[in-house]
């Protein structure tokens, strides 16, 4: 699903600053690990634009909403943050970057949801065996207390190579007398990570991605799609889509074997009546674009086509960019490098918006065009959103129960594309917007479009039927 999951060390640094108040205690849910209490301050807390933070050109952290200080009102971010947005929204080309911090939106009754890293660590493990796991990453890493599932993969690709050509040089049978089968382990480790990835069912409360996608398809039918970039395996986007009645072009063919051919993305939906030749672009039509591949994409081996089809055989592939550092190369082989190629193309239109939520900058290969974007072009906008900004173990209930009106605390464990976009921002680049909170909070946050069309208004009323028939049910 998740290219890069969320690196939770990265997001909430183990160290505690200050006790709580013994008021907010009780609000604190706090998980104990390698002794140290990390606050998961984010579980369980419902969306709201309110948990959103701006950050200013000062390097502080200004609340969502107006407060009342000494009798003067102070103003918050809500003003300026709402029309930064409804400019955003109405420009010319609008696209829109999710990684994994969005799909952990998606809930489930079972418990089942999107993994992390080490959550992919953990069910590895589980899939090889903890024996045989354990003595694999101490052959190819060595005593390690990270649950690092990317760097480990790495590892035991580049130990792979390393093998078969020092016995190749030597003559040798490449696949012979190896102390740990690690090409076997590499395949059993993909099937663990394909098999957690599979976690979105049409039960799956989507709730903030429907949210997402029907604010998004409330723009005019006239202006360019929206343009959807997602580094995640999983089906939300998919999903969602289905239930609001929405459109997706995402490379693949309308026929009975669905075939990606990047020239579908040529197409569009209209709306033709009989007894015209006038053809009416269909509301709510998205471009797809899964930059390293989904779980229902498989690559025929006979002959190398690219289809949609789930479950595993021996003549079908996934089409998966898994978790390692050799994602950069396998990114310029088809299918991803006709995605890479709209990314890049997309971020170079003029009077962009680019609207990132739940992605963490750890992926070079995504992360440098959105920077060479802002170099060069002067009429695109970011709208960057994500938790892990501001650090939660030291400010924990300030985000938003404090009184403090703007915090000043950063948090210093951010990837180097993202210190960058902060330096710009204190540079006074009006441009750039960036949000402290969740991708449910973005999607509650985005304004609405005035004028919903008759068949909008009429997805809506047939929705909350369908809700009422759920919940009867």
């Amino acid at each position: 699903m998740i290219n890069a999951p969320w690196d939770h060390d990265r997001c909430f640094p183990g160290k505690v600053l200050r006790r709580p108040r013994k008021s907010a205690d009780l609000r604190w849910n706090t998980v104990f690990c390698r002794s140290k209490v990390r606050l998961n301050y984010w579980t369980n807390k419902p969306p709201s634009a309110s948990n959103l933070r701006l950050f200013q050109s000062d390097g502080t952290w200004l609340a969502w909403d107006d407060c009342e200080e000494d009798g003067k009102t102070r103003r918050g971010a809500i003003g300026q943050v709402e029309e930064r947005l409804l400019s955003a929204l109405n420009a010319t080309n609008l696209m829109a970057l999710l990684g994994s911090g969005a799909s952990f939106a998606a809930k489930n009754a079972d418990g089942k949801q999107a993994p992390g890293m080490g959550d992919l660590w953990d069910d590895v493990r589980q899939k090889v065996g903890e024996t045989n796991f354990d003595q694999v990453v101490a052959n190819v890493w060595g005593a390690t207390d990270k649950k690092d599932i990317e760097s480990l993969l790495s590892l035991c690709k580049m130990t792979v190579e390393l093998q078969a050509a020092r016995r190749a040089a030597a003559g040798q049978d490449a696949t012979g007398n190896m102390q740990v089968d690690l090409p076997s382990f590499v395949q059993n480790a993909e099937q663990a990570i394909l098999d957690r990835v599979d976690f979105v069912s049409e039960k799956t409360d989507l709730i903030s991605h429907k949210e997402f996608l029907r604010r998004l398809a409330r723009r005019s039918a006239d202006k360019a799609r929206v343009k959807l970039f997602t580094t995640n395996y999983d089906r939300c986007i998919e999903e969602a889509a289905v239930t609001r009645n929405l459109a997706l072009i995402d490379g693949f063919s309308h026929s009975a074997v669905q075939r990606f051919n990047r020239d579908h993305f040529q197409q569009d939906i209209v709306r033709r009546s009989a007894g015209s030749t006038r053809a009416d672009y269909v509301d709510g039509v998205f471009h797809l674009y899964k930059l390293h591949g989904s779980m229902d994409w498989r690559r025929r081996k006979s002959d190398g086509v690219v289809i949609r089809r789930l479950g595993h055989d021996e003549n079908h592939e996934p089409v998966l960019i898994y978790p390692r550092s050799s994602k950069y190369q396998e990114a310029f082989a088809p299918p991803y490098l006709d995605m890479f190629a709209a990314w890049q193309a997309a971020l170079r239109e003029p009077d962009t918006t680019l609207i990132v939520s739940g992605f963490g900058f750890a992926d070079d290969h995504i992360s440098a065009p959105v920077w060479s974007a802002l170099e060069s072009n002067l009429s695109i906008r970011l709208v960057l959103c994500d938790p892990c900004f501001v650090p939660v173990d030291e400010l924990d209930v300030s985000l938003i129960d404090t009184q403090e009106h703007a915090i000043s605390h950063t948090n210093e464990n951010l990837h180097t594309y993202q210190q960058r976009i902060l330096s710009l921002v204190k540079e006074g680049d009006s441009r750039i917007t960036v949000l402290n909170g969740r991708f449910s909070d973005l999607a509650v946050a985005l304004p609405e479009f005035m004028g919903e069309t008759d068949r909008q208004r009429l997805e809506a009323r047939l929705e909350r039927i369908r809700g009422q028939d759920d919940g009867d049910g």
